[in-house]
């Protein structure tokens, strides 16, 4: 009996996806534009070039001028200093990609990696200030800067949490092009793959908004924004809140880089709780102000 029901609900599924062929099609196309015009150009680059710092000194440079400031003041490793750096550099999921690194050579603890983990949901500048456009650019700015501001305090709230610290020098491995490349080039297809997914399933759900499509996948949910009819203020509120939680796509694609640890993400999902509420405060602070 339960096979005869499965079954049937396959066939349907089938059916309806047939008949919304059409949707799915070009959900999928927004997806490939999406990763095309806004996120490869922005994170292909800072990929490689975080491979090649893995290889070089200037992660201990890095390190040396502010990990001490890090150390003391969230409780982790002086290398936790460039993991944020340069996740504020290049955002999300890029960070789950350096964090995830430097695990796996031994730099950082797993409990350490999931602690700088959920205080690291940055997003690159430079893609805010261009999927933002309908936003004033005092406000895109303050955006940026307040989404900083949470992730600090995040760190601050989270900073006696226990984790194991390693600040030993770093054995640096060769940098190689090629390897770098393949890398890059296989996360870029990671991210492609699951932005496409999620903008297929919100090409089928009948109701469009950009909180829902947001939830989905947060570009194309602030793309939608540009053109939706609603006051400024609340503009600004919807984009801090989409900021805030990342999307289903962003914590599928975090999964996916650290699909080969055990990594518990219990922390990470109460820091969006209070990522969400810092943020909330913060533009209703502005609105008020303003």
């Amino acid at each position: 009996m339960k096979n005869i029901i499965k079954n049937t609900l396959i066939i349907i599924i089938l059916f309806l996806l047939y008949q919304r062929r059409l949707d799915l099609i070009n959900g999928a196309l927004s997806g490939l534009n999406i990763w095309k015009n806004n996120l490869f150009p922005s994170i292909f680059p800072i990929l490689i070039l975080s491979d090649y710092i893995l290889s070089s000194n200037i992660i201990s440079i890095i390190s040396n001028l502010f990990g001490h400031l890090f150390n003391k003041l969230f409780k982790v490793s002086k290398y936790s200093s460039y993991l944020f750096i340069m996740s504020f550099i290049s955002g999300c999921p890029s960070n789950a990609k350096y964090i995830h690194d430097l695990y796996k050579q031994n730099i950082i603890s797993l409990n350490e990696a999931n602690k700088i983990l959920s205080m690291t949901l940055l997003y690159n500048p430079l893609l805010i200030l261009s999927i933002t456009s309908y936003l004033k650019l005092k406000d895109q700015i303050y955006l940026i800067v307040i989404n900083l501001i949470a992730n600090i305090l995040i760190g601050l709230i989270n900073r006696n949490i226990p984790c194991n610290i390693n600040n030993t020098p770093i054995k640096y491995k060769e940098f190689n092009l090629i390897d770098s490349l393949i890398s890059s080039i296989n996360t870029l297809l990671l991210i492609l793959s699951v932005i496409v997914l999620f903008m297929i399933i919100n090409s089928i759900i009948p109701i469009k908004h950009p909180l829902i499509t947001g939830l989905l996948e947060i570009t194309s949910g602030i793309h939608m924004l540009n053109n939706y009819n609603v006051l400024y203020q609340y503009k600004i509120i919807f984009t801090a809140f989409l900021m805030s939680f990342g999307g289903f796509s962003i914590l599928i694609q975090i999964k996916s880089i650290f699909k080969d640890t055990n990594i518990n993400y219990s922390l990470y999902y109460k820091s969006r709780i209070i990522h969400l509420i810092i943020m909330l405060l913060l533009c209703y602070l502005k609105i008020l102000i303003n």
